[in-house]
């Protein structure tokens, strides 16, 4: 008897350690299938950073501070190509691209040939010019010739005040007919090459307006065109213009011609002189700014336009006023937002976009996103972002 219950309490207590070992192992199981879980739902605009990544960027953070600021003037904007740099360029008639002389990035000189459109409809206005232009002539010598017989008195003044009229409606439509060319681009010397009995080109010549570079070409050769259609766009890029939005109070510093310091971020080091051109006319009722337009000379090209600049306005005094800051390095741009990352644990970041005004030096100002005592990451964000960029994608990292 007494072994059987040695027996019967072995076999109890190696059933209790089997349910054990599978309660741990399920727990175990569980664990990581909530492990999974968690990287598969992570919230959007939430980055995890493996601890690898967090030493090599040596992350840093800094507080959002409360500060009163003054100094010159600066705005943040875009280069923008000058208004009267760009031309969009078509055919001034129906027709079909039989020629292309030019693509995108070829150079190209005013009046220079970028194109053949063959038009049909430019074949009928030579053609109706040329019969305008002969019966201009028949009459105007049928209308001479009755003034001289009328003078002899061999024909009556009706006649000739008849074929008088009948000349000055003829040269009326002839050169009707002749300004109808001018208008798609003939000219007068190729108006002298036509002949009545020869053969006339139904052939359009385009020409670029300006001098510049081609930045887009949307027709190919047999395709139909009509007036409506841009065929080229060339860019003159010889000067470009940047507009800076500044606030109503600082108006009264700003005047024509004066001098302003332009920053590319993609020339680090360098500055770009630039003066102001034009005022607006009007402030914008939400922002209270004015728009000034910033010209800068760009012999060499260099300045891009859709490239992000930073003025400074010389000799000017911003208006002291308490305003959110942060670091310059803690935003980062993504497309036309801004983003800055709060740090959420040691691994984690939350990216929040921002609304960002003037800088002052090494600090910029934050409009909206951010309040004073939030903390905010500055060293290692341009890591996180592209990290961020990358989750987005379907290509993050492994944990």
């Amino acid at each position: 008897m007494k072994s059987f219950v040695i027996g019967l309490a072995l076999l109890c207590a190696m059933a209790g350690c089997k349910k054990k070992d599978s309660e741990s192992h399920a727990e175990k199981e569980g664990g990581h299938g909530d492990e999974h879980d968690e990287h598969e739902e992570r919230e959007p605009g939430v980055v995890q950073l493996t601890p690898e990544q967090v030493t090599n960027a040596n992350i840093g953070t800094a507080g959002v501070e409360r500060r009163s600021q003054a100094g010159l003037i600066e705005a943040t904007a875009q280069i923008e190509p000058a208004a009267d740099g760009i031309a969009r360029i078509g055919a001034r008639l129906e027709g079909r691209v039989t020629t292309l002389k030019a693509g995108v990035g070829d150079n190209v000189i005013a009046g220079k040939l970028i194109a053949i459109v063959e038009s049909s409809a430019l074949g009928s206005a030579k053609a109706d010019y040329l019969a305008a232009l002969a019966m201009a002539k028949v009459t105007r010598e049928t209308a001479d010739r009755e003034k001289t017989l009328f003078e002899k008195k061999i024909s009556s003044e009706r006649d000739w005040r008849e074929a008088e009229a009948a000349a000055v409606k003829a040269r009326a439509e002839k050169e009707a007919a002749e300004n109808r060319l001018h208008a798609v681009g003939v000219s007068d010397a190729q108006l002298a090459l036509l002949k009545v009995d020869g053969h006339y080109s139904s052939s359009m010549a385009i020409v670029s307006p300006i001098s510049g570079v081609v930045v887009e070409r949307q027709v190919t050769l047999g395709q139909v065109v009509t007036p409506s259609d841009t065929m080229f766009i060339v860019m003159n890029a010889q000067q470009v213009w940047i507009l800076v939005d500044i606030y109503e109070q600082d108006l009264a510093q700003v005047s024509l011609e004066q001098l302003v310091e332009v920053r590319i971020p993609a020339y680090p080091g360098e500055t770009f002189k630039g003066k102001v051109t034009n005022i607006g006319a009007m402030v914008e009722p939400k922002t209270r700014t004015i728009k000034l337009r910033v010209a800068l000379d760009n012999p060499d090209g260099r300045l891009k336009p859709g490239m992000f600049a930073n003025v400074t306005l010389a000799g000017t005094t911003g208006e002291a006023r308490s305003t959110v800051v942060v670091p310059a390095a803690a935003v980062q741009r993504d497309g036309d937002a801004q983003l800055v990352f709060l740090p959420r644990g040691e691994r984690e970041f939350v990216a929040v976009k921002v609304k960002v005004g003037r800088s002052f030096g090494d600090l910029t100002e934050i409009l909206d996103g951010l309040k004073e005592g939030e903390t905010i990451v500055t060293t290692g964000s341009f890591l996180i972002k592209s990290e961020l960029k990358k989750s987005e994608l379907g290509g993050g990292h492994e944990h």
